[in-house]
């Protein structure tokens, strides 16, 4: 029911977009409570730095979801099979290791758009989509801990770092999106 309900407000505001009629909800939030059947509408003011519709916005373009949602392209080299839970540490054990090893590398392999919503404190950005050991500036001997959203980019990092020669390396199960559930929940979440 929800669902079926901010669908079709959804579809109104699409109709009133392309007909260029009536009052948007642009600039405005409408909240809906249905258990009261109760709709609350709030203004928000447009943030100058929103890296999508701000001042200067560093989001131009749509992200390749093939890329980025790790759904091999045809022809596309499939890396070297591993086994991937002896690399995976959850959020908990992930920040233990972490707090043991105070040299460990934090290495956030998302975009730089999803850097700018919310990261672990003392992380470094090498985003996968550009990502090349070779000229990441990690250290072999160094322990990397890799993470990005959901986990499965930081895994293809981490293959990438282990074909290279890299051997002390793990992987944040669940992402960032997990860590926020489990240790810091005051972290945003998208």
């Amino acid at each position: 029911m929800l669902p079926g309900v901010v669908g079709l407000i959804q579809a109104t505001e699409v109709i009133k977009l392309i007909l260029d009629r009536g009052a948007p909800l642009i600039g405005r939030l409408l909240l809906y409570d249905a258990m009261k059947m109760n709709f609350k509408e709030v203004r928000v003011r447009k943030d100058p730095e929103c890296v999508l519709c701000g001042d200067n916005p560093s989001v131009t373009e749509l992200i390749d979801y093939e890329a980025f949602c790790d759904v091999p392209l045809p022809g596309a080299e499939v890396p070297e099979e591993i086994d991937e839970a002896a690399y995976e540490l959850s959020p908990q054990e992930f920040k233990a290791a972490m707090d043991q090893d105070p040299s460990a590398v934090l290495v956030d392999v998302r975009e730089s758009f999803e850097w700018d919503i919310c990261k672990i404190d003392g992380a470094q950005l090498l985003p996968l989509s550009s990502f090349e050991p070779a000229t990441s500036g990690l250290n072999q001997e160094d322990s990397i801990y890799l993470y990005c959203y959901k986990g499965k980019r930081s895994m293809l990092a981490l293959k990438e770092l282990k074909k290279a020669g890299f051997k002390k390396l793990k992987n944040l199960s669940g992402g960032i999106d997990l860590w926020a559930e489990e240790v810091d929940s005051d972290m945003p979440q998208y």
